[in-house]
């Protein structure tokens, strides 16, 4: 294959926007939950009143992390800044003038994270690296009030079809991070010889739970840590083919729900999780739909139900509840033969 047509294949070959539809609504709720826990102690981290005052968060920042909130010790301003910011990542959720919110988004999630560099780090700056990535991604396009008043207009829906030059940006940045920082934590002693998460499980600055008490078995201690090097590195290859997708996204989800008990970083795991979904296709995302389809699981236990009612009073006639048949995903009822 000719290398420039599978580059131009690759970057702006039309693709369907059901899955960047789908990725902004989950990435969109994360949003939402991030500035709503941000709430609690905002005026500590975001505001003069808190850590950094008057001219610190500017001096702290430097000259080219530029910040409204770096020029002003108005709280109404600032907190004009946090629900403001809140309510367009709820209309990027929603898909309402989706590009429109997403850039306003953006421009809340820096100011916000210009205001106070000190005591954030990288997970704190994951989501406003995926917010930039989202102004240059037709996320509005599926799953949107934009897409359904669209579809109202040409009175009749249409396959949401874009360019994925945006999109391809996004999952590169997502698949050179965990290669990053793959690389990274094997230039240390401790993430090479097994033992880093001795000293993990041992700080309780950041540890929700005191699970200390396992560095008792170091070949425990050993597999989590060469296993988290392992997933992050599969991450960064995998996430790309089709028959190694789901292995990485379940490794993946695996590595920060095991994360999440050890280091609390607020909406970091669910921000990487929701960035999964952008690899997926179009049809992974119609399974992946059905699959979740809230009627699955009420035809599943109507069924358990009615199973086990009739095991244990077989003579008891079946609840009329319970005999419902509830259609779903591409069943279709079988059509009657042909008269004749």
């Amino acid at each position: 294959m000719n290398p420039i047509k599978a580059w131009k294949t690759l970057f702006f070959g039309p693709i369907s926007a059901r899955p960047i539809g789908l990725f902004r609504i989950v990435y969109g709720l994360v949003m939402v939950m991030y500035l709503t826990i941000m709430t609690a102690d905002f005026e500590l981290y975001y505001t003069s009143a808190g850590l950094l005052r008057g001219e610190d968060a500017a001096q702290a920042a430097g000259p080219f992390r530029l910040s409204l909130l770096q020029f002003t010790d108005n709280l109404s301003i600032a907190h004009a800044v946090h629900w403001g910011t809140l309510a367009a990542a709820i209309a990027f959720t929603l898909g309402w003038h989706t590009r429109i919110a997403s850039i306003l988004l953006y421009a809340g999630m820096i100011t916000l994270y210009h205001r106070n560099v000190i005591s954030n780090g990288g997970p704190d700056a994951m989501p406003t690296i995926m917010t930039f990535y989202t102004m240059l991604c037709p996320c509005g396009k599926a799953y949107s009030i934009d897409a359904w008043l669209a579809a109202r207009k040409q009175k009749a829906p249409s396959e949401p079809i874009v360019a994925p030059w945006g999109i391809r940006l996004l999952q590169m940045q997502i698949c050179l991070l965990y290669f990053q920082s793959c690389v990274i934590k094997c230039q240390g002693t401790t993430w090479s010889n097994g033992t880093v998460m001795h000293y993990v499980l041992h700080n309780r600055e950041f540890g929700q739970f005191d699970l200390s008490f396992l560095a008792g078995y170091p070949l425990i201690i050993n597999a989590f840590t060469h296993g988290a090097l392992l997933i992050e590195f599969a991450l960064a290859f995998w996430l790309w083919f089709r028959p190694t997708r789901r292995w990485a996204i379940l490794g993946g989800i695996l590595l920060h729900a095991g994360i999440r008990p050890v280091i609390v970083v607020p909406c970091f795991g669910e921000t990487m999780i929701a960035s999964y979904i952008t690899f997926l296709a179009a049809d992974e995302v119609e399974s992946l739909l059905r699959a979740l389809d809230p009627r699955r699981v009420l035809a599943w236990m109507g069924l358990s139900a009615r199973a086990t009612a009739n095991a244990l009073n077989p003579g008891t006639p079946t609840p009329a509840w319970q005999q419902l048949e509830i259609p779903f995903g591409d069943e279709r009822p079988a059509e009657a033969p042909a008269a004749g």
